[in-house]
């Protein structure tokens, strides 16, 4: 070994300067930081906050990650998005036992810290946060190089709700008779990308070609010009804060957030022994990328037990309740359906469909 061998943690590859620089950047554009309850700010060893004022508090917490939906924003240069999938993924499960999130805490481990693309990522955690109504209260950024490629990266998320103990929802409250309202998705949120990628190697499809569904229908919450990556990065809808409307609407008793394993195991947690989930199919237009994917060879069973289908949260309910909750979910700009109603388990399964996926 030469004498002039450097043993420093730059030298093994991590750069503590752009990782410092880094934060800086963060500091700039993080606004969900900026509320009340926090106490401190950004770079203390724990983030601290405040608890709102509750008779019977329950903690309710989640984590989850973004996928090989990563492997997309990657090749497509789009990073900030991510970050909102992240926070969305979390907190949609949060919301589903009727809590309110709190906070968040992100985890970033790159393969070399860019400052630039690392600020864009947890800026779109931020932005996640913010539509969320909660607070990025802290956060992690590692370099592992040798780890991880330069240019690699991997993200988790923790979030933290809180609920009155007796609002929480669940199986326990589910009745038969009960309807099953469909919450939209934007498109196939953050589950599925495994095949989603094997499809578009099988069938080479570039990312950056202009995406058509088979009847030439562009995605609804893209552009017209939009390309297949674009249409694919289709940031995950957060659905806290329609969630939290419907709560204090009244008659909402379970919810299931839509995403692996697709319907039969998420409807499925949320109706209780004795009792299942009939959904009706041809209630609902899925949309054009699930068209698109039935086009190229994913036959319906496999959509329904994969992706959301266009529904991105089933939410089970009395239905006296019905249409003023459809009018909360109007108001906050996304489209609600009857897809379906609870009856009797029998010998039959969790869940179960009648007529067939429009696609």
């Amino acid at each position: 070994m030469g004498a002039s061998s450097e043993f420093t943690y730059k030298a093994a590859g991590v750069n503590v300067e752009a990782g410092n620089r880094a934060v800086e950047l963060m500091k700039e554009r993080l606004k969900s930081t900026q509320h009340p309850l926090v106490l401190g700010g950004l770079g203390g060893f724990g983030g601290a906050m405040r608890l709102p004022k509750y008779k019977d508090p329950v903690l309710v917490a989640g984590t989850d990650g973004v996928g090989t939906k990563i492997e997309l924003a990657r090749t497509m240069g789009t990073l900030g998005s991510i970050g909102i999938d992240l926070v969305a993924m979390s907190v949609n499960d949060v919301s589903a036992c009727g809590a309110v999130p709190l906070f968040f805490l992100d985890y970033l481990v790159v393969g070399k810290v860019v400052p630039e693309e690392v600020a864009e990522i947890v800026g779109g955690v931020d932005e996640g946060c913010v539509l969320a109504q909660c607070v990025l209260l802290g956060g992690e950024t590692a370099e592992h190089p040798g780890q991880f490629p330069d240019g690699d990266f991997d993200l988790a998320g923790f979030a933290v709700g809180l609920a009155e103990r007796d609002e929480l929802w669940g199986p326990q409250l589910v009745a038969e008779g009960d309807a099953l309202v469909g919450i939209c998705s934007s498109g196939l949120h953050s589950n599925g990308f495994s095949l989603v990628r094997h499809l578009l190697k099988e069938h080479a499809i570039d990312l950056h070609s202009k995406f058509l569904s088979e009847g030439g229908a562009f995605c609804r919450k893209a552009g017209p010009n939009a390309s297949v990556g674009e249409v694919l990065l289709t940031p995950t809808v957060i659905y806290s804060p329609v969630l939290h409307d419907l709560g204090h609407a009244g008659g909402v008793h379970a919810a299931a957030h839509i995403t692996g394993g697709g319907f039969p195991d998420n409807v499925g947690r949320a109706v209780p022994d004795g009792l299942a989930a009939v959904l009706d199919l041809g209630s609902w237009d899925p949309g054009p990328v699930f068209e698109w994917l039935h086009s190229l060879g994913v036959k319906p069973l496999e959509m329904l037990n994969t992706f959301n289908c266009g529904l991105g949260m089933v939410v089970a309910m009395a239905p006296e309740h019905v249409e003023k909750n459809l009018a909360v979910i109007a108001k906050h700009k996304l489209e609600g359906v009857v897809v379906g109603k609870v009856v009797p388990r029998g010998d039959g399964a969790a869940v179960r469909y009648e007529g067939e996926l429009r696609l």
